[in-house]
This record gives structure tokens, C-alpha cells and sequence, in this order.
């Protein structure tokens, strides 16, 4: 059953939930809600905003939920620079609005599904370009000082979280799908004029958001690298998204030698081991396998819709 309400509505709604979820609206979490629904789980919605304590209270009290999922924060606009003059709204919602959801459903027992970040790391001499030796969850994040503010607050909820035995912290990066949402990295890079292309991790949703509500279930917490194994480039994914989708498109790269020099970029490959212990292998599909099935999943969907 499921069921789905805003903080106004919640007398329509059918309690207590097993799953409650924040941020429906952004493009993770209306991927979950999608998610949940394939799977028949009873869940409801809400839009309150992380940093209003007192109504994530009531939230809590009143769908007495088993699992909260919290998808919702800022991921600035049009992209993470946003966080360098806005830093005072930075905190409130993404340190201090978070903590506030994460602490409330520790109080009440609740499992709390946190969307992290991977973009922790950038490629260094221990974990070169193309080695295959990706960043585990444990290494410390080396981005250093000076590095994207987004990014530094990310850092420091990490370490408060981790002593918050009920959070299951999910490390999203790059995350793509097999439909044309803007906020998917197959839209995003087919409108950026000019590519970097560096090999990275990515998180196809179609492939690990089914993934969530189980780890839920099951009681999984502590940090995890959410990703697809392996790493695929920029220009890897333009390729495929002209052999499937449009075959007149044409990118614009820049050359390598200008791309070595951008040396602070969170460009890394996250090792996903941890995850891969907890499921059969054959249910997480490596980076590039991954995205050329979205984007067989998404020419299908073009067909269908032309027909249609």
C-alpha cells in the first residue's frame, strides 16, 4: 500500500507507515518514492523542511514510521558554487537541518537513510587515474582546504553522523538515469559546452535504488560508497548516448593536458566492496554496462512514447 501525503494532508493517510520520506520532490528522492511504489511498500511523503525541528517532531509522532529516508537539502544551483556566498543557509539546512532528522529519529529508535555525497575524494598517488584502486569508506576525505564549500560541509556531517548508530549514509555521486531529468549527469553533459572528461564512479539510480528500502529493512548502517563498480569517463557516456539516442550529436572536449592541470576537482573512483558484500553481484552492473543499459532503457522508452 502505498501512501503519500504533504505535512497538511496527514489525516488522509493510512498509520503507521513503514517508510516516511523527505525531499520527494528533488530528483533522488522522486526516484525513491517511484522506487517504493514498484515494490508495494507502505510509505508516506512529506515536504517539511529539515530545518523546522519542532514539525519534523510531529512528522515522526505522527506516521510513527519504522524507516525515514531523507533525500531532501541543498545541492545549490545552478550547481555547488551556489554554497560559496550562501554559506549561512549551507549550514542551517544542510548541517543543521540534517542533524535535526537524523537526531529526532534517534530518539525515537527510527532507522534514518541519510543521501550522502562520494564526491570526497580526488585521484591521488596512492589511487592514480585508471589503477582500479578506488577510495574505501574509511580513507579520510582529501579534498583539502580550499576545495568547494559543499563539499567541507559534507565533510564535517559525515564525522557527526557517524556517531549516530541508527543512520545508514549513502555516498551518491554522479548519479545518472534512464530518463532525461536535467538533474540526471546524461542531461547535465549533454548541455555543458565544453566536457572534462576524467574517468569517475557513478550512481545509476534504475540500478541501486531498489536497492534502498531492503538495506532498510535489513537494518544496514554506516557509511557506504552508493555507486556501480568501476568508473566510466564523460566522453564514454557521449559516445553511447549518440550510438542510442542521438546519433547527430556532437561535444566539445577539452584537451587532456588542460585537464591534468585541473588537479582540485573531486574527480575519483570509490571502492564499493563494502556494498558489494551485502548483495548478490549480479544485482549492481559495472559503471559502463550500467549506463549503456539506461540508455537502452531510455531509446526503449523514445520508442514506446513515439508509438504511443
Amino acid at each position: 500500500v502505498s501512501t503519500q501525503s504533504t505535512g497538511s494532508a496527514m489525516s488522509n493517510v493510512q498509520v503507521p507507515v513503514d517508510f516516511l520520506v523527505y525531499g520527494a520532490s528533488g530528483y533522488l528522492g522522486s526516484h525513491l518514492v517511484k522506487w517504493l511504489e514498484k515494490q508495494n511498500k507502505n510509505f508516506a511523503v512529506v515536504s517539511t523542511r529539515l530545518q523546522e525541528r519542532d514539525k519534523l517532531e510531529k512528522d515522526l509522532d505522527h506516521y510513527k514510521p519504522k524507516y525515514v529516508v531523507c533525500a531532501a537539502g541543498l545541492a545549490g544551483r545552478p550547481n555547488i558554487d551556489w554554497f560559496e556566498t550562501n554559506k549561512q543557509e549551507g549550514i542551517r539546512v544542510n548541517i543543521i537541518g540534517a542533524l535535526n532528522i537524523i537526531d529526532l529519529c534517534y530518539l525515537r529508535n527510527i532507522h534514518c537513510t541519510f543521501f550522502g555525497t562520494g564526491m570526497l575524494y580526488k585521484y591521488d598517488e596512492k589511487h592514480p587515474i585508471g589503477s582500479g584502486i578506488g577510495f574505501k569508506e574509511e580513507e579520510e576525505p582529501n579534498t583539502g582546504p580550499g576545495g568547494p564549500y559543499y563539499i567541507a560541509l559534507r565533510i564535517i556531517l559525515e564525522k557527526l553522523m557517524k556517531d549516530y548508530p541508527n543512520v545508514l549514509n549513502l555516498r551518491i555521486i554522479f548519479p545518472l538515469s534512464d530518463d532525461f531529468h536535467p538533474r540526471s549527469l546524461v542531461h547535465k553533459l549533454t548541455k555543458y559546452p565544453k566536457i572534462v572528461s576524467v574517468p569517475n564512479s557513478v550512481t545509476i539510480v534504475d540500478d541501486l535504488w531498489p536497492l534502498i528500502p531492503e538495506m532498510a529493512e535489513r537494518n544496514i548502517t554506516g557509511t557506504y560508497n552508493f555507486s556501480n563498480p568501476g568508473v566510466i569517463s564523460p566522453d564514454e557516456i557521449l559516445e553511447l548516448y549518440k550510438k542510442y539516442i542521438a546519433p547527430d550529436f556532437t561535444w566539445n572536449s577539452m584537451p587532456q593536458e588542460e585537464v591534468r592541470k585541473m588537479v582540485g576537482r573531486p574527480n575519483c573512483e570509490l571502492d564499493v566492496t563494502k556494498l558489494l558484500s551485502l548483495f548478490d553481484a549480479n544485482r549492481i552492473p559495472n559503471a559502463k554496462v550500467g549506463v549503456e543499459n539506461a540508455l537502452k532503457r531510455q531509446k526503449e522508452k523514445m520508442s514506446k512514447d513515439a508509438k504511443a
